[in-house]
């Protein structure tokens, strides 16, 4: 299992309103989260930066097919305006995958 760490951030202003729509992900996102291939998601906040820790055996597989998703689409749009977004319309995000120390 690959173990992934990914940053973003939410915009000034807004991160209540981002820890409260957590507090109510849809449970159809969820399904398609696990049916991706996730088997732990994890998202840390400092001020309006995101810290987000994730286990998915392919990890570039698994966010393809959630780009089609039903729920996931319905969940971007939702989050869209409370996010940094990049010049597509996406939410900016920077993928740290090497890692290079891990003690179990």
């Amino acid at each position: 299992m690959a173990r992934y760490i990914f940053t973003m951030e939410c915009k000034e202003g807004s991160e209540e309103e981002y820890k409260a729509r957590h507090q109510a992900v849809h449970p159809a996102l969820l399904q398609a989260l696990k049916e991706v291939g996730i088997t732990s998601y994890s998202i840390f906040m400092d001020g309006n930066k995101l810290y987000a820790y994730m286990e998915v055996d392919d990890y570039h597989r698994a966010m393809k097919e959630l780009e089609t998703n039903p729920a996931n689409r319905k969940w971007q749009a939702f989050m869209s305006d409370i996010l940094a977004m990049d010049e597509k319309g996406d939410p900016k995000m920077y993928v740290i995958d090497q890692e290079v120390f891990r003690l179990d």
